[in-house]
């Protein structure tokens, strides 16, 4: 009998009993902390043309996913110079897609929720996410 005392004990301090963390929500809808959210009003993306070490070109977004607020900007930027790339979105309600670049960048705002897929329609698997929140 004495031992389920202690045990209780234990799960109580353990589960945040009296003194427990302060930063635990038992709210159904937690606030989220902009401060600490990472999410940001505008990202940057650079579109990659690199060597994978044995002569062959390697295409990529880097980074493939960024998360964005509402009204929030992306901007693509293509540093190769020589390799041209575009964004071509394929959800519906994208902003515009961005033709071929081989250099410069070109930046897109998106005012509604959601993840918004792309790709670079010359090169297979070159493909990103924007989600915006």
């Amino acid at each position: 009998m004495r031992m389920s005392y202690v045990l209780l004990a234990v799960l109580a301090i353990g589960c945040g009993g009296s003194g427990g963390d302060s930063s635990y929500s038992t709210s159904p809808n937690p606030t989220p902390n902009p401060g600490g959210s990472g999410v940001t009003a505008t990202a940057a993306v650079t579109m990659k043309s690199t060597d994978d070490g044995y002569g062959y070109a390697t295409f990529s977004f880097s980074p493939s996913s960024v998360t964005i607020t509402k009204g929030g900007t992306v901007t693509w930027t293509n540093e190769a110079g020589t390799t041209a790339h575009n964004v071509t979105f394929m959800s519906a309600g994208s902003p515009a897609n961005i033709g071929n670049l081989t250099s410069g960048s070109s930046s897109r705002t998106f005012d509604t929720p959601g993840t918004y897929e792309y790709h670079c329609t010359n090169h297979s698997g070159m493909t990103g996410t924007v989600k915006v929140q």
